[in-house]
């Protein structure tokens, strides 16, 4: 009978490397999409929320066009933040953790207008949150 082989250093994840760093990664591109399309929709067509939310035009102090620019820089970070957890970037994890904290935020601000969608990006950032803050526990012999 052989005896098998270790594995070699390179087949087995680093550290920063796990299931639920890559799963946190996936989730923050997707939250980076949702926000994009509230983003969007905010600046494309502004009468859209407003029609929703008796209040008008405004969200508190902003209007919704100004919303939808903060949404969309908020996505593209979360986007660049996404690519940087899934290529073990060590900065994107901290990054992710803050961008995902701030959507948290802002989708409570936004939970009068649309309440469903809000509690869903919401739930999304909350499994970010968990998923970078997570203890990365590599798989032996995996690759992620």
């Amino acid at each position: 009978m052989q005896r098998q082989a270790a594995p070699a250093d390179d087949a087995v994840p680093s550290r920063e490397r796990s299931h639920w760093t890559a799963f946190a990664g996936i989730l923050l591109l997707v939250s980076a999409l949702f926000n994009l399309l509230n983003g969007f929709v905010a600046i494309f067509n502004p009468g859209y929320y407003s029609t929703v939310y008796s209040q008008g035009d405004r969200l508190l102090i902003l209007n919704y066009t100004a919303w939808g620019w903060i949404w969309v820089a908020v996505g593209i970070l979360m986007a660049l933040a996404g690519l940087g957890v899934l290529v073990s970037f060590r900065g994107a994890r901290r990054t992710g953790i803050c961008l995902a904290a701030l959507c948290l935020v802002g989708q409570m601000i936004f939970l009068p207008v649309y309440p469903f969608w809000s509690l869903i990006v919401m739930i999304v950032s909350v499994l970010v949150i968990f998923g970078l803050l997570a203890e990365p526990q590599p798989v032996r012999g995996a690759r992620v």
